[in-house]
């Protein structure tokens, strides 16, 4: 049947060898044998043996690098400086330095003609203030008399106001016997509020005027009596933040920042 010869086809007989096929293979033949005697095929084979044991460790070699160039990314960017730490702090210190107040105004180029005071306060109590609420003319008879009955006198406050911390409550009983503590955290009795905010030039030229009478710089209680309406720290603070930065009076206790912020060095 027609299917079974398509299944077992039959194979086609070996032809003989030419003339010229024979020919061919006895050259292959001689030229194998000679390749075989100088070391060729040996050579040959040893080159493609150790191409073959290299593919993998080209590979491994190949993987191990990418692994290395990864470490070497994170390293540099673990052992990266850090931002210039001591640049910043040069920056800093130089933005803060402290500089005695003469410099500083000659840095920045302005001409200051402050008057020049010690640090202290030398006077006492307002004489206005004295006289309209009874205290003594001296700081000496003010002491002498600490604990005697002008202590609860007429105009002084006592008990605790609400709001009040311990130091302002006594404070508030000080008027005659310690004017300097009332001062610094009271206004006069009379005196319906604390003034606030900024200051008035009226109060700025009180201020220089009870400076160049008596000094400044300690004693802001006694200070204030002077200015009404103001207390002992708002003096303080106005005197730091203000009189010194402008050059208006030169107290040697005081440094200047770059930035222009007085700081006390005392």
């Amino acid at each position: 049947m027609m299917t079974g010869r398509s299944r077992v086809p039959h194979e086609p007989p070996t032809a003989p060898l030419n003339d010229y096929e024979r020919q061919r293979e006895e050259r292959i033949k001689r030229n194998n044998a000679i390749l075989e005697q100088l070391g060729v095929h040996t050579a040959a084979q040893a080159v493609a043996a150790s191409h073959g044991r290299r593919l993998p460790q080209r590979h491994k070699r190949k993987v191990a690098a990418k692994g290395a160039v990864r470490k070497c990314t994170r390293l540099r960017r673990d052992t990266q400086p850090a931002p210039q730490t001591e640049s910043l702090k040069a920056l800093d210190s130089e933005h803060n330095e402290l500089m005695i107040l003469r410099e500083y105004f000659k840095w920045k180029g302005e001409v200051v003609t402050g008057f020049v005071v010690d640090g202290h306060y030398h006077g006492w109590v307002s004489p206005a203030v004295c006289k309209k609420y009874g205290i003594v003319e001296s700081e000496e008879e003010a002491f002498a008399s600490a604990g005697g009955s002008k202590a609860g006198a007429k105009g002084a406050k006592s008990g605790k106001m609400h709001g009040w911390s311990n130091a302002r409550a006594f404070s508030a009983t000080q008027l005659r016997t310690n004017p300097n503590a009332y001062f610094y955290r009271h206004v006069e009795p009379d005196e319906e509020q604390q003034a606030q905010g900024d200051w008035t030039e009226e109060e700025h030229e009180l201020f220089l005027e009870t400076a160049r009478a008596h000094g400044v710089g300690d004693k802001w209680g006694l200070f204030a009596s002077h200015i009404p309406a103001r207390v002992g720290y708002q003096c303080s603070a106005y005197y730091r933040d203000t009189i010194i930065p402008r050059g208006l009076i030169i107290d040697q206790r005081f440094r200047m920042t770059q930035a222009g912020k007085a700081v006390f060095v005392g």
